[in-house]
């Protein structure tokens, strides 16, 4: 009776190629939600007559792209360099206090964190 042996694989392949999609799909669906309630709520105001604000109806503008600031580029950095400074300690104390393959892999992230920390702060002087 190899049946159970056999199955394993095929569904360790159908998980790992349909868990992308179900995730895009869950978030999708969640956005298309927010989006009907919204487009109730502002149904339901001009029905009523009631002005709306215009700094809310600057934030319904499509297709708007957020400015990105130093500050975010100075976060984003950190988060990155935290994160490759976690990689490395991990496996410091997983290999018996020595460096290995993957500390080289974690300086993949802590050099963009640094690039992005040095453009955050040069941005912060420009303005």
């Amino acid at each position: 009776m190899n049946f159970p042996h056999e199955i394993i694989p095929i569904v360790a392949i159908i998980f790992s190629l349909g868990m992308p999609i179900a995730i895009v799909a869950i978030i999708r669906i969640g956005k298309s939600r927010d989006n009907a309630e919204l487009q109730k709520t502002l149904r339901m105001s001009i029905e009523k007559g009631q002005p709306l604000p215009p700094e809310f109806l600057e934030s319904l503008k499509v297709g708007q792209v957020r400015q990105k600031s130093p500050a975010n580029d100075i976060r984003t950095g950190i988060i990155l360099i935290a994160i490759a400074l976690g990689v490395v300690v991990w496996n410091f104390l997983d290999n018996g206090y020595t460096l290995d393959e993957i500390s080289g892999f974690a300086a993949i992230p802590g050099f963009i964190g640094v690039a992005l920390l040095i453009l955050g702060i040069i941005g912060n002087r420009k303005q």
